[in-house]
């Protein structure tokens, strides 16, 4: 009894269910996605931007958003000694390009007072009175009409409607610009090590397995912030992996 109350203690030590909340600018942040990476377990925090899960020492969890910056926490002792845990996440800040402008002193007022008040430029023809009553040239082209310049085609009668053809196109564009960003996003946000130990593919393979996996809906899933269900799909389809493998 006392080996097992011994034994007992040193698992309480090492794994604990823990609570935390999470907050960005002193404010709680819900629907945030928080996966254990090592048991992939995982849950959403609420509205108050709480949340539990059971962790063991050295453990990774991974909190993730669409409009925050993803964010992994390694579990320590103090971690599973309090059960308690506070992440603050950051805002996605879309950065410009650096405009430099040319010819300002830096000061307000009379930078303002040198701009022209007329920001129409002058036409460089002369229109006189006389010019009004030249007859113009026959149509050169004939009864065609003049050529239709515009984004979309002219349909029958003159109504232009959209280009199904621009479109699908475009679609087409971007479905293969996400495809072609895909490995590298999820290479990025799980870590190698998670194909690498955790579902034992080659680094040089992991592509290949990604594309494997597609059947699925793994990328669409990816992109629609179920990162848990792309874990899933990961998980069950590398044991079929490695068997055509071998």
């Amino acid at each position: 009894m006392l080996v097992f109350y011994a034994m007992n203690c040193f698992s309480q030590e090492k794994s604990a269910l823990i609570s935390g909340t999470i907050i960005s600018s002193n404010k709680t942040v819900s629907d945030v996605h928080i996966i254990n990476l090592n048991t992939k377990m995982g849950v959403v925090s609420n509205d108050k931007g709480e949340f539990e899960l059971m962790v063991s020492l050295n453990d990774t969890l991974l909190f993730s958003s669409i409009e925050y910056e993803r964010k992994k926490i390694r579990i320590t002792g103090n971690y599973i000694k309090y059960k308690r845990i506070i992440v603050e996440l950051i805002s996605f800040v879309n950065e410009l390009d650096e405009v430099f402008i040319e010819g300002l002193t830096g000061n307000l007022s009379y930078d303002l007072n040198k701009i022209s008040k007329n920001t129409i430029k002058n036409h460089s023809f002369l229109l006189k009175p006389n010019d009004l009553k030249k007859a113009l040239p026959p149509n050169s082209h004939g009864s065609e009409k003049a050529p239709y310049v515009g984004f979309f085609p002219p349909a029958p009668g003159g109504f232009s409607g959209p280009d199904r053809r621009y479109e699908a196109e475009q679609r087409l564009k971007r479905e293969f610009a996400r495809k072609k960003q895909f490995p590298l996003k999820i290479k990025k946000e799980l870590g190698l090590d998670f194909f690498t130990k955790v579902l034992h593919i080659p680094e040089e393979k992991i592509d290949n397995f990604l594309a494997y996996c597609e059947y699925r809906g793994i990328i669409d899933k990816y992109y629609n912030n179920k990162v848990l269900e792309a874990i899933q799909i990961l998980q069950e389809e590398s044991k079929s992996y490695h068997e055509i493998k071998e």
